[in-house]
């Protein structure tokens, strides 16, 4: 009996999904560390796939793996996987490489997951460096890397060496040997190196190769003699040549040719038997000098052809070595009788030199672009963070008091209203005060006006009197003169009910004279002449002259009366 459709396709399925669960369920639930070996296998093999459709598929199908069975860190080894695919194939897609970056490190600081989250900061701190060639912003994300890797060892991040090494050689290429130096003194510090490119013949190597380019060969030697020690286990073979170049190197610098010679052979046999053509050809270059400064021109010329082949097999950041290859055939063709062809070399080399110092120029120049860029964008960068943290404080706090108004909004309410009533009946007793005040004054003023009035009227009665009391009627009239002390209370009562009369006076007429002053502020009072000739202590007709002459100062016209001009300011 055959099986019917229905079930062979449920076999199907089941067996993939054995298929795909055996394909991932070595890595579930593990550390980096503990899953350090495999994961560096799916590296390698999904970004040696250059079909990015079969590749995302693959990667597809270990983040749902991952996400199905709860596992957070690997679900993100496969994000950080797809963008190091996008910075290895694709370059140019900067606008989904850097967020899906950035999103990463967010969401592994808020897994606090320190190797994932260093080695994402890795592929992006690459990605500024290489694929965009902005060294700045490169150095920024190494240097917030290397504040992560200060906090793990190698138990949790196994290729602490590699990233360490990733960042020295950053610095190194920019000359900074200061930080370049310390980063690689970090790596002998470390007790497991895994990367043979990274580890701790390397370091050495590296240190042995800064204090050669400071002038330092005693203590270059004493790096790669360390090499030669066997301080760290690995491909001895290859690191034991490469420390002997260094050491011949250093030979030649200091003039002992005969002790040179026999140490970068070994360092070429043992680069071409690796066929890494770039270091033998650095070796066959200083063989050749050594060759033509002993004049022995044939052998120098044959070295020195062989290094330009082997550096025309090489990547291109070899040919920064025809800046040393170059001038080598320009002083044997010179030394050999050809003019022609030694003029050739010579202009390659000068070619070769002007460029490598163009280049290193220009990117000092494009770093230092970039570094005032930086800081523009750093600046943006901490304004939008104080205002998001602002808006959040702000945010924060509104809820608090909506809680707070929430919960005590009648007790509020009630002391605000209390407080209110309290103001009000405040402002109610200071204008009934002030009221109070402008009524007394006013009353005060008409009671001085009616005190005027009423003396001037007994002084007329007694004048008018047969045999007047002489004396009686001197007292009365220098009682109603207007003294200094009288005239001050005066216009205090004065102010306080006609507000800055007596000020907009003598703004608007500034030549008036005291006693002038005096006469309109009386005639405001409404006083006639008699009261202001008692008040003032002069005679009637001086009264009049003085309203005489004010008429003529202050120009009134004839159709307007001078007690309606003084009511009218």
């Amino acid at each position: 009996m055959k099986p019917s459709f229905a079930l062979i396709t449920l076999l199907m399925i089941f067996t993939s999904a054995i298929g795909v669960s055996a394909q991932w369920s070595h890595l579930l639930h593990k550390t980096y560390a503990q899953r350090f070996d495999d994961i560096n296998k799916v590296y390698v093999q999904t970004v040696s796939n250059r079909d990015s459709a079969s590749a995302f598929a693959y990667l597809g199908s270990m983040k749902k793996f991952a996400a199905e069975h709860g596992d957070r860190e690997l679900e993100m080894e496969a994000d950080l996987l797809k963008a190091y695919y996008l910075t290895y194939w694709y370059p140019a897609l900067n606008h989904q490489i850097t967020p899906l970056l950035e999103l990463l490190i967010t969401r592994a600081s808020d897994l606090k997951s320190v190797p994932l989250r260093a080695r994402s900061y890795k592929v992006l701190g690459d990605y500024y460096w290489a694929g965009m060639k902005n060294y700045e912003l490169g150095f920024e994300t190494f240097i917030r890397q290397e504040g992560l890797l200060n906090r793990v060892d190698t138990d949790v991040l196994p290729d602490k060496a590699y990233h360490l090494a990733n960042i020295a050689h950053a610095y190194h290429n920019f000359s900074d040997y200061k930080q370049a130096l310390s980063l690689f003194r970090q790596i002998l510090t470390l007790k497991f190196n895994p990367d043979m490119h990274a580890g701790h013949n390397s370091a050495l190597y590296s240190i042995g190769v800064i204090y050669r380019q400071q002038g330092s060969l005693d203590s270059s030697d004493h790096y790669f003699k360390r090499i030669l020690r066997k301080e760290s286990a690995g491909n001895f073979q290859l690191w034991e040549a490469i420390a002997r170049g260094g050491l011949g190197e250093n030979a030649y610098l200091r003039g002992h040719h005969r002790e040179a010679l026999p140490l970068l052979q070994a360092n070429i046999d043992e680069a071409v038997r690796q066929q890494d053509w770039g270091l033998a050809a650095e070796s066959l270059i200083i063989q050749a000098n050594i060759f033509l400064i002993e004049k022995a021109f044939e052998k120098s010329e044959q070295l020195a052809l062989r290094a330009r082949r082997y550096l025309n097999n090489t990547y291109p950041d070899r040919y920064k070595h025809f800046q040393d290859l170059y001038p080598i055939f320009v002083k044997i063709y010179a030394a050999s009788g050809k003019p022609d062809l030694a003029a050739v070399y010579l202009d390659s080399a000068l070619v070769a030199r002007d460029s490598i110092t163009n280049k290193y120029n220009a990117k000092l120049m494009l770093r230092a672009h970039q570094k005032i860029e930086l800081q523009e964008h750093r600046a943006a960068m901490d304004k939008a963070e104080s205002d998001k943290k602002l808006k959040t404080t702000e945010r924060n706090l509104s809820l608090l008091l909506v809680l707070i108004v929430a919960g005590g909004s009648w007790y509020v309410y009630a002391t605000q209203r209390k407080r209110h009533q309290q103001e009000q009946h405040l402002k109610e007793l200071e204008i009934r005060q002030k009221e109070q005040e402008l009524e007394d004054a006013a009353l005060q003023l008409n009671e001085f006006a009616r005190n005027i009035s009423e003396k001037s009227r007994q002084i007329e009665v007694l004048e008018s009197r047969q045999g007047p009391d002489a004396e009686a009627l001197t007292l009365l009239r220098a009682s109603t003169i207007l003294t200094q002390e009288d005239w001050d209370y005066f216009k205090k009562l004065f102010g306080k009910v006609h507000g800055d009369y007596l000020h907009r006076l003598r703004k608007k007429f500034p030549d008036l004279t005291q006693g002038e002053i005096r006469f309109i502020a009386l005639a405001k009072l409404g006083l006639g002449y008699q009261e202001m000739s008692a008040t003032l202590g002069i005679s009637s007709h001086a009264v009049r002259t003085t309203k005489y002459r004010l008429l003529k100062k202050i120009d009134v016209p004839d159709d307007r009366s001078l007690e309606e001009l003084v009511m009218e300011i």
